[in-house]
């Protein structure tokens, strides 16, 4: 997931490390892997990106994971739920 000046993969406690440092840095109470790939779910679906595009950038198997897993981020973009009224012909 993350290279080093080489091109060589980072060992995962490496890069684990590195992104609590940053987070404590930032304020942050906690982050880890799994909070950038929330973040990087969130902002392609924000950006416009489809369903399967996400699951390529992500790596996910199928297009409906990233529905199941990062949709509740977009609440704010759904549709109201409340029933449609409908009116006799």
């Amino acid at each position: 997931m993350f290279a080093d000046e080489h091109g060589e993969p980072l060992d995962r406690s490496v890069v684990f490390r590195a992104v609590r440092a940053g987070a404590k840095r930032a304020g942050l109470p906690w982050a880890g892997l799994h909070t950038l790939r929330h973040t990087c779910a969130s902002i392609l679906f924000r950006r416009g990106l489809n369903p399967k595009q996400v699951q390529a950038w992500l790596g996910h198997h199928a297009a409906s994971l990233p529905l199941d897993v990062y949709i509740h981020l977009l609440d704010d973009d759904l549709p109201d739920p409340s029933p449609v009224v409908r009116t006799p012909h």
